[in-house]
């Protein structure tokens, strides 16, 4: 599920009687410098903690109390618990009776902060869903292609086109990259290098109509552009796309997450 339909059913999200709901926003940026230490585990701790005092402080009902304790201990437990695979920042909405509970790593940053009211608070995933909307990142080398789908710095599907000279046309695959995909082109590799050069403007061509296909079906807000630079200028006079943010970076054989990285940080 697109985090744009995430978001469409946490706003309309109500709680009743002793439920609320638990907004938690935490920054985990380890290369930022105030959290070299772990410091975002304290701030979860301690937010977490504040809520508890706050809950037994007014005299709330006991079943709020119990609920709301409940459900700080599984936050921590699971959030701490995830340590190593923890990105810049997470977002969760979760209530006691666990009718509600969604988390998800964002490679975005994000201010800290914990609210628990009747319904969840948006604000800041509304303005994430504003600045890193559903986007196409597309990286061109000479004989194949990648396509990552990403939303709030996330990815959500890749795609990986090869040429095959055989056929004179793209092969798509989803999924993480296979070196074997391209194990085909290399029997031949002279001939096609040479045959590649004289047909590069059609073979691009066809290229960036699989790609307009699936940026229109995909209803991409945003579409960049990173390669080889003699293929990639080549590829943008192509396209129809217009809208599209171009960096002369190589990302070749370099992780989708840190291509996205890359683009994020432009």
């Amino acid at each position: 599920m697109r985090f744009s339909e995430k978001l469409n059913d946490l706003q309309q999200k109500r709680t009743a009687g002793s439920q609320k709901i638990l907004s938690l926003y935490l920054n985990t940026d380890r290369s930022s410098a105030d959290q070299q230490g772990g410091e975002w585990k304290i701030k979860l701790k301690n937010g977490l903690n504040k809520f508890e005092e706050y809950i037994d402080e007014m005299g709330n009902d006991h079943d709020e109390l119990k609920g709301y304790r409940e459900l700080k201990d599984k936050v921590y437990k699971t959030i701490t618990g995830r340590e190593r695979e923890l990105k810049r920042s997470v977002v969760l909405f979760a209530t006691p009776d666990e009718s509600l509970w969604v988390m998800e790593d964002l490679q975005v940053p994000i201010e800290t902060s914990f609210h628990w009211e009747k319904e969840p608070v948006l604000d800041q995933l509304e303005d994430l869903q504003s600045s890193y909307p559903y986007s196409g990142i597309v990286v061109i080398n000479k004989e194949d292609a990648t396509v990552l789908e990403t939303e709030m710095g996330v990815l959500v599907d890749e795609f990986h086109y090869t040429f095959d000279p055989d056929t004179e046309d793209w092969r798509e695959h989803q999924g993480p990259f296979d070196a074997a995909i391209s194990g085909a082109n290399t029997n031949k590799r002279d001939e096609f290098q040479d045959r590649f050069e004289a047909n590069q403007q059609r073979w691009l061509k066809n290229l960036s109509n699989k790609v307009e296909k699936k940026a229109k079906k995909n209803k991409w807000q945003e579409t960049y552009l990173m390669g080889e630079k003699g293929y990639l200028n080549e590829f943008e006079s192509q396209l129809s796309i217009k809208k599209t943010k171009k960096t002369g970076k190589n990302p070749s054989k370099m992780e989708p997450t840190k291509i996205i990285d890359q683009v994020i940080a432009g």
